[in-house]
């Protein structure tokens, strides 16, 4: 049923502060919340604090081991978040065990279809305050396996994985992939190094445009529990240009042409495929 204007009416649940704090480099404060929703109630919440003033691209999180514990990343959640993303991490604060979930990436289309729901209804507090059409996602190792296993799905914009890759090739997934890629490993001693190499061969194939970096001595995850450490200026480079169109040096510059930091830097493999 649709309501004056376009919103949507219905029944809304407010979110809760976690009464955690975390801030990113970005524009915006950050907020982290949980929402007992069905839908959201899995999930934890990193949004700007300040609502209404522009519309949010959304972006799901999963965490390392499939651990369901949304604070596991909290830092490089929140500096994504401070740079204007509605993100969801997979998982309640501190994974109290209440949800169950597995690397099928289910959830992650439960969180989106969540905030899709809640952008158009006006009894909420994201009312109109998220970008509905730009929605990545991305995770750690199992958390990889979620956003690779989901990527088939049409309201994606971006994928990407982080020390990640399928256990074994699946061509009925990667035949289902239809939107630009990112691979972020960590070198010969990450224990998913191997299975992304491949991922990146199997989906370059399709003509998925696609980039891919190894940093060769961080092994898995390498700093990624760092706002600011190397991993996470990739992933967030990358939701820039995808989800905002940055082609500058906060986005595309950053990771690929003659400004890219890491390209061609020591200690580095970098490849693309299919980009313009």
């Amino acid at each position: 049923m649709t309501g004056s204007g376009g919103a949507s009416s219905g029944t809304c649940t407010a979110s809760q502060s976690t009464g955690k704090n975390v801030s990113g480099t970005g524009p915006h404060k950050v907020v982290i919340e949980t929402n007992s929703a069905n839908g959201i109630k899995c999930g934890t919440i990193y949004r700007p604090q300040d609502l209404g003033t522009e519309k949010y691209p959304i972006f799901v999180w999963g965490e390392g081991g499939c651990s369901q514990d949304g604070l596991s990343n909290q830092a490089a959640m929140g500096e994504i978040a401070s740079w204007g993303y509605f993100v969801v991490a997979d998982g309640t604060p501190g994974g109290t065990g209440a949800c169950s979930g597995g690397q099928d990436g289910k959830a992650f289309l439960d969180y989106i279809t969540w905030a899709v729901a809640e952008n158009d209804k006006s009894c909420s507090a994201y009312y109109q305050s998220i970008e509905t059409t730009k929605i990545a996602a991305d995770g750690f190792s199992c958390g990889g396996l979620m956003s690779e296993n989901v990527s088939g799905d049409p309201r994606f914009t971006a994928i990407g994985f982080t020390s990640s890759g399928l256990m074994s090739p699946n061509d009925a997934l990667y035949d289902k992939i239809h939107t630009p890629f990112k691979i972020m490993n960590g070198g010969s001693s990450d224990i998913a190094h191997d299975n992304g190499a491949r991922d990146y061969d199997e989906i370059s194939s399709r003509n998925i445009p696609i980039i891919y970096f190894s940093k060769q001595s961080a092994g898995h995850g390498g700093d990624l529990s760092q706002a600011r450490g190397d991993f996470n200026l990739v992933n967030l480079a990358w939701l820039n240009w995808q989800l905002k169109g940055d082609e500058g040096a906060t986005g595309k510059a950053f990771l690929i042409g003659s400004t890219c930091k890491f390209c061609m830097a020591s200690g580095w493999d970098f490849k693309s495929a299919n980009i313009q």
